[in-house]
């Protein structure tokens, strides 16, 4: 799998990629769906402390509060990406899979702030939601970027890294295909969320 991560052909880091999220988010659904308690993480999560717990007055201050969060969250991957590189896998690969297992489990447990009537059963309901496009879109932005680690992981204790040589440049280790889709299945998701949230407001 190391390899496919590491592939040439973004099609191919993407599709590994989503498909390693898509075990995670599985595993993690269906055991909190049917082990968890109801709304275990509403409330805890960075993204419901900073999205609030009641809707905004509009569709469009939704979106863009919405928009907001999520482009700032992009922007975390790409940093991630650019700052280490542990074993050849970069470190931006990580916060999609974390964000496939949180996702997960707030799907699992109606941990939204704005809950549904129902918890979510695993199902494939979840496809007429924005989240996994809006993972999908994370993984996409990691998978186009992977190329930019500045530094090389050595040793967890003491903690040890060591600069690349010759330290990559953005643009040309950018997939800017890739990069500029990503942004544009982000702001399509987010919409489609903004609508969902006003209409259960």
């Amino acid at each position: 799998m190391s390899k496919l991560l590491q592939h040439d052909s973004l099609l191919i880091r993407f599709f590994t990629l989503i498909g390693l999220g898509t075990v995670i988010f599985l595993l993690f659904w269906i055991f909190s769906f049917y082990l968890l308690p109801d709304g275990i993480l509403r409330g805890r999560t960075a993204a419901a402390v900073l999205a609030g717990e009641e809707a905004a007055d509009s569709l469009l201050f939704e979106f863009l509060r919405i928009v907001l969060l999520n482009m700032f969250m992009m922007v975390i991957v790409v940093v991630a990406n650019r700052t280490l590189v542990i074993r050849k896998f970069p470190l931006g690969y990580l916060p999609p899979l974390l964000l496939c297992a949180i996702y997960a489990i707030t799907l699992g447990t109606n941990s939204f702030s704005i809950p549904l009537p129902n918890r979510m059963a695993p199902s494939f309901e979840v496809l007429f939601r924005s989240g996994p496009y809006e993972i999908a879109s994370y993984i996409l932005m990691a998978a186009s970027t992977y190329a930019l680690p500045a530094n090389e992981f050595k040793k967890l204790i003491p903690p040890d890294s060591k600069p690349i040589e010759p330290t990559p440049g953005f643009s040309n280790n950018i997939n800017w295909a890739g990069f500029a889709l990503a942004i544009v299945l982000m702001i399509g998701a987010n919409l489609w969320e903004a609508y969902q949230i006003v209409s259960l407001a």
